[in-house]
């Protein structure tokens, strides 16, 4: 691999990541970047794990707002009960707890895909810093992480996360929640617009799904677009 010709060459520190497999200690050596690299960010492709997210969270807002809730406090609700289920400890409000019994089969259902989103972001983040940091790994894939013990999976992961973390100022479980809500607000649909008072144009207007962010709130984040939820999928009238 061609070398930039450094003045001031960085300083390589490196982190052993330990995990004990069948009561044996083994033991990996981490190059430590305080940062994740780009290749590492293209294959994690953290975006499609948010685009569940944020298409999930949607389905419940959908549920809410269909019992009258207004739109915005039903986003809120949403993110709220969805990030319990994602292991952020926050208290729910009571409305929020009622909110959560009734549509306790729909929040059953969008949490397991959630969950399987998120499992195969962990398994391309693991494979990202083994293929890019470890020598002789290059050509390491998802299917060769597949087959390590659930130990060494677990010693990885947490080593990744403090990379894509290590610069980032700490945030409260409700300052992430509160990121939360505002990325799904973005994905709101206008106002209608006021009626033309004009003659009316022929033909409806489009409707157009959301653009998904190119990178999530915390960090990377389909290609592959999500489902739109009913919402998105609102023509604009006139």
């Amino acid at each position: 691999m061609p070398q930039l010709p450094w003045v001031v060459a960085p300083t390589i520190r490196t982190r052993e990541v330990t995990a004990t497999v069948d009561g044996q200690d083994c033991t990996l050596v981490f190059p430590v970047l305080g940062c994740l690299k780009n290749r590492e960010l293209v294959h994690i492709r953290e975006h499609e794990y948010q685009a569940v997210v944020n298409r999930e969270s949607s389905r419940l807002a959908d549920a809410l707002v269909g019992e009258g809730i207004e739109e915005t406090q039903a986003q809120r609700i949403a993110i709220r009960i969805i990030s319990t289920r994602m292991g952020i400890p926050i208290g729910l409000e009571p409305l929020e707890q009622r909110a959560m019994l009734r549509h306790a089969a729909l929040i059953a259902d969008l949490t397991c895909e959630i969950q399987d989103a998120f499992a195969l972001q962990r398994l391309r983040t693991i494979t990202a810093v083994v293929a890019s940091r470890l020598e002789g790994c290059g050509a390491w894939t998802d299917a060769d992480t597949s087959e390590l013990p659930e130990p060494v999976l677990d010693a990885v992961f947490a080593f990744a996360s403090d990379e894509r973390t290590a610069n980032q100022p700490p945030q409260s479980p409700e300052e992430i929640v509160e990121g939360m809500i505002e990325t799904l607000g973005k994905f709101a649909p206008e106002p209608d617009p006021s009626p033309p008072t004009g003659p009316s144009s022929t033909g409806d207007a489009a409707a157009s799904g959301p653009m998904l962010p190119s990178s999530p709130p915390t960090a990377s984040e389909s290609s592959a677009s999500p489902t739109p939820s009913k919402r998105s999928r609102k023509a604009s009238a006139g």
